[in-house]
């Protein structure tokens, strides 16, 4: 055989094998965790190296991007959500919000905390935003706002449980969106804010009513149409230029994940459609965007801590999505469906590829973190930059902008006490983010204890 023919087989032979795609490897045990829980993992936003996971057992972090992980100077705490601030020439800030406790607030990587809890209207964080013009936090009972990080005062939403909040600058100031699970004034599950009023204004078109939030995820600014050009819409909602416009201004896509199905407004939330790849009766729980590209997107779901879950990529935008679990585990009982309980992904804005880790939280064993370099991906775009310049929040709540609706003017409804009580033991009971299985044990054990004692005080008698 030549040379010549030998090297064409060899090549023949390469393209012949299919192409194989990456995969997800097991990362570093989190030490100390046990029995609990991984809520929430976020990657710092100029360091790919940095990660940080909230836990029921306070803050883990990692320093060679998802390999391997220790325990925080923070434990012994349950915490819902961890977020970084990349501050220039000082390093990166590291928040954490504690169950019931308030933030917590690290510039040394995680070894030493304060207390930055001062104005908070409700200590029980459970998600935290970190934009160029301040922070937002959900808590039990509405938003936190922050021009700092280390004093807040009420965002408004007072009465909802919000579950998620995300944000992006402004020229107004921040423009963030917030979602609920628990509305307990009644109305929409999904708000956005109005930096210039600090008004909530109801998001809706688009979206089918009682759609309960878990998560609201917004990718990096892509190009969009000049203000008043003329545009075509796609059914995403994102305009496409006509051939004699110029992309000179942004947007940022943005994607909901309900427990009606997922959603997506490439046109900053006036309009959503629906997210289509997704099994039936599989409801994704949380979703993250590359942040450097505004097409790829990861998202898994928990299933609710029951058989099911999976983890799931778009390549464009979440429009659609398709199965990208390989890797992961699948234990399960026999007959039941494989489990992959995915309760966060984070995603590094490391190149040339993109890095992302996942938390599982399974039915059964521990919860653990997975980690995956996606060389299949496609290569990020080039990103276009925002003109103009972004606006601060304000100090404190005093220099707001008086509100031009009062908290009576959102829709609410009318509860009897019995009722309202119910709700309130229901929230309890069930918390951010799914069930946990004790606590729905704990709900039927009551529940059957009463029923058995009105059976022997109603039926067979008083003693």
């Amino acid at each position: 055989m030549g040379a010549g023919a030998a090297v064409a087989l060899l090549l023949g032979s390469a393209l012949s094998e299919p192409v194989r795609a990456a995969g997800w490897t097991p990362a570093g045990g989190l030490p100390g965790l046990g029995s609990g829980e991984i809520w929430q993992v976020v990657f710092a936003p100029d360091n790919p190296s940095l990660a940080a996971a909230a836990t029921d057992d306070g803050v883990y972090v990692s320093s060679d991007g998802g390999n391997t992980w220790s325990a925080a100077g923070l434990h012994g705490s349950r915490v819902w959500a961890v977020a970084f601030e990349a501050v220039p020439g000082t390093g990166d800030t590291l928040y954490a919000g504690i169950a019931d406790a308030g933030i917590r607030v690290s510039t040394d990587d995680g070894t030493t905390w304060s207390d930055d809890s001062t104005g908070l209207p409700n200590l029980d964080v459970r998600d935290i935003v970190v934009t160029a013009g301040g922070l937002a936090a959900g808590t039990d009972d509405g938003v936190a706002l922050s021009a700092n990080g280390t004093t807040w005062f009420p965002g408004g939403l007072s009465g909802d449980s919000i579950s998620a909040v995300a944000g992006v600058p402004g020229s107004s100031g921040p423009v963030f969106f917030a979602g609920a699970d628990y509305p307990n004034t009644g109305g929409a599950f999904l708000y956005r804010r109005d930096p210039a009023s600090g008004d909530w204004a109801a998001v809706s078109s688009g979206l089918p009513s009682d759609d309960v939030v878990s998560s609201i995820s917004i990718g990096p600014s892509s190009p969009a149409l000049t203000a008043g050009a003329s545009a075509t819409a796609s059914p995403s909602g994102t305009a496409r230029p006509s051939a004699t416009t110029s992309p000179s201004v942004t947007t940022n896509p943005i994607l909901v994940t309900t427990a009606k199905g997922t959603y997506r407004s490439g046109n900053g939330g006036v309009a959503w459609t629906a997210s289509n790849g997704i099994p039936q009766n599989t409801f994704l729980t949380d979703a993250a965007f590359s942040p450097l590209d505004p097409n790829l997107v990861y998202a898994g779901a928990d299933a609710g801590g029951s058989s099911g879950g999976g983890l799931f990529r778009s390549t464009d935008g979440g429009q659609s999505f398709a199965a990208a679990s390989q890797g992961l585990p699948t234990d399960h009982s026999p007959g039941e469906p494989a489990r992959q309980e995915v309760e966060s992904i984070a995603v590094a804005s490391g190149r040339p590829y993109a890095t992302v880790i996942a938390a599982l939280d399974p039915d059964q064993g521990s919860a653990g973190i997975y980690r995956e370099v996606d060389t299949t991906a496609p290569s990020p775009p080039a990103l276009s930059t925002a003109s103009g310049s972004s606006a601060t929040l304000p100090a404190t709540a005093a220099t707001l902008p008086p509100p031009t609706t009062t908290p009576a003017a959102k829709p609410k409804s009318s509860p009897t006490p019995s009722a309202s009580l119910i709700a309130r033991v229901t929230g309890t009971a069930f918390h951010f983010p799914t069930p946990l299985v004790f606590e729905l044990a704990f709900v039927l054990l009551a529940v059957f204890l009463y029923i058995r004692w009105r059976r022997h005080y109603y039926v067979d008698g008083p003693p």
